[in-house]
């Protein structure tokens, strides 16, 4: 395996957690969502337009019967139904068409607190869960696909890498008071975790700037006892 092989993977594995939910289902099971329309602006980012670029056909579809819902005399009241489809995900990378299959499937028919329902959005669930596995396979949220999300310091590292940082003006903005103040600007990023100003955390604006006027008070300090 070369590095080239998994320069998507590397590129889109991480998530932003503020497009992730929480989940629970019968049974006990847990786990996290990732928004659809996240990943299809992530594969749109890799490939290009929906259409051109990448798109999600489907292969075939159908309704499954379920467990039934039984009456107290032991009748048949209503079975449950399964929508499952077969869907096949293609894109162009580097010039080079790719597909990959999966299967999605949503509850259409059933029971819960409130009496039996039907679920119209049902196919669309489903074509949704097909696309966002097959994205899965090409390492789209493979952090939230490998369990890393169950990890709170993983989820806080993810959160400060997506979180948004600081603009162009107020880059220059800091540039010219760390100057002012004769201060070295590798030492205040590492001050602040960072690789470079341009890299510094919006919330983190008002510290920065704060942490220089101080340097700046001790300054003038000294000055004037001079």
């Amino acid at each position: 395996m070369t590095m080239g092989n998994k320069s998507l993977w590397d590129a889109v594995q991480a998530t932003d957690p503020k497009y992730t939910k929480q989940f629970s289902r019968g049974g006990g099971f847990k786990g996290t969502a990732t928004n659809a329309t996240y990943l299809a602006r992530k594969a749109t980012e890799q490939f290009g337009p929906c259409g051109t670029g990448w798109g999600i056909n489907v292969v075939d579809e159908q309704i499954i019967t379920g467990a039934p819902h039984l009456a107290e005399d032991g009748g048949v009241l209503a079975y449950d139904l399964i929508h499952k489809v077969r869907a096949r995900l293609w894109y162009v990378l580097n010039g080079v068409r790719g597909e990959v299959e999966q299967f999605g499937q949503t509850q259409i028919v059933g029971r819960n607190k409130n009496g039996f329902y039907t679920d119209e959005e049902a196919p669309k669930k489903s074509l949704t869960d097909a696309m966002s596995k097959c994205l899965s396979l090409l390492g789209f949220s493979a952090d939230v696909h490998l369990g890393l999300y169950d990890d709170n310091k993983y989820v806080a590292e993810v959160t400060e890498q997506f979180a948004p940082r600081i603009t162009a003006d107020q880059v220059l903005e800091l540039k010219e008071r760390l100057a002012e103040t004769d201060s070295v600007i590798a030492k205040f990023c590492e001050a602040f975790a960072i690789d470079s100003l341009e890299a510094m955390p919006a919330a983190k604006f008002a510290t920065a700037k704060a942490k220089i006027a101080e340097k700046a008070a001790r300054m003038a300090k000294l000055e004037q006892a001079a």
